[in-house]
């Protein structure tokens, strides 16, 4: 083949076909982060704890004896910079695969992901995500937010127990792809359940008092309100509802409740529930010996919380398919998603529920803890199970 004919057969090649050949002894996984945009707040742990598990992994033998590259992009939370970012990693850098980060990027990019057929393991939690007739190559690493939504609404309800009439909710949600995701989940479940959806408040991106919204909420008394925005949002409702002196039993999501928030909402945080699909950092788990030794190795002065376990736990299930894959001499975009699929109860020592993908389901699990907020600590004080019903899939 002369140098013309290569220069062709290169330029007519599809970048998903360049982007399966990493270099001999290395493999090319994308990283595109929040470390400065809306949601650094819990972005920027998270990352911090992929980059760890990488470089856990690179010291203790990588995939098989090949060194993983992470090439990190932070993109300040704007879609645009995602999609120029995702182009880049595929195009120029040769990734294998993407651990991405939030929703509406995430679903912005699927129809790339697919026609590339490069495995995208993003932090969304997204349940429009998990149908792989839809998504084949997007996956993620907890229950969807959607089962989040549904396993808090289940703690309502047992909690309510003995009073009379139905409990009455509010949802407090950003109006972006994250903040909307469960929403319509959310209210079907309500009505399966005997639980009336009260009031729907929207929060602004960025906010720095929530008075308005909440006083909405309290003329409709609700009993229970349920927020859907990241830790410093929360923070804020939490705070206002307490000057105003406010009953109501406020939730969050995971992307709001961890270690941080009673560091941030102080007081305000006390008695506050959360979904936790990841543990506590430094819970008495198997699986966390690994990240509290690597911590007081590498940066003992550090503070570290679920939002960092999460990137752990991502690490641990893309690079075990990796090895999977590398071993079936098929280290690409298919043979990854292939390897994805094939795990089942795939354990991880406890920092979150085992995960199981399927050809036609990418519901990774459906179990949900609930903590709570006592005494500024998290406590666990209930756990749900979600049916895994055909018609859930995808919503």
């Amino acid at each position: 083949m002369n140098l013309r004919t290569l220069c062709l057969v290169l330029a007519l090649a599809s970048p998903a076909a360049l982007a399966q050949a990493p270099a001999k002894g290395e493999i090319k996984v994308g990283g595109i982060f929040d470390l400065t945009g809306v949601t650094s707040d819990v972005g920027k742990s998270f990352a911090k704890g992929v980059h760890d598990g990488v470089q856990w992994l690179n010291d203790n033998g990588g995939i098989n004896g090949k060194r993983v590259n992470l090439v990190e992009v932070d993109y300040g939370y704007k879609i645009p910079e995602a999609v120029a970012a995702y182009k880049r990693l595929v195009n120029d850098e040769k990734v294998i695969m993407i651990n991405g980060w939030g929703t509406g990027d995430t679903e912005g990019l699927k129809a790339s992901v697919n026609q590339d057929k490069i495995p995208y393991i993003s932090a969304s939690f997204s349940g429009h995500l998990t149908d792989p007739s839809k998504t084949p190559y997007n996956f993620f690493v907890a229950p969807s937010y959607s089962d989040q939504l549904r396993a808090w609404l289940q703690w309502v309800k047992d909690d309510w127990k003995g009073k009379s009439g139905n409990p009455k909710v509010a949802f407090f949600y950003g109006d972006n792809a994250y903040g909307k995701a469960p929403i319509e989940a959310g209210k079907r479940y309500c009505k399966d359940i005997g639980i009336d959806l009260v009031d729907e408040e929207i929060l602004p991106g960025t906010f720095q008092d929530a008075t308005s919204q909440l006083l909405n909420m309290k003329q409709k008394g609700a009993n229970y309100g349920y927020i859907n925005v990241t830790t410093t949002g929360v923070s804020t409702v939490l705070k206002d509802a307490k000057k105003l002196g406010l009953a109501t039993r406020f939730g969050s999501n995971p992307y709001g409740f961890s270690e941080s928030l009673p560091a941030v909402a102080k007081e305000a945080a006390e008695g506050v529930t959360g979904v936790m699909p990841h543990v506590p950092f430094g819970e008495d788990v198997p699986g966390m010996k690994r990240l509290v030794d690597f911590h007081k190795k590498n940066h003992p002065s550090d503070t570290h919380d679920a939002l960092y376990v999460r990137g752990w736990t991502y690490v641990l299930v893309w690079t075990e398919a990796l090895k999977r894959a590398d071993k079936a001499n098929a280290l690409n975009g298919p043979g990854v998603k292939a390897a994805l699929e094939e795990l089942h109860d795939f354990d991880l020592g406890g920092l979150t529920s085992p995960i199981t993908y399927t050809a036609t389901d990418h519901r990774p699990s459906t179990k949900t803890p609930i903590y709570m907020v006592k005494g500024g600590k998290l406590q666990k004080v209930a756990e749900y199970d979600m049916p895994r019903k055909q018609e859930w899939l995808g919503l």
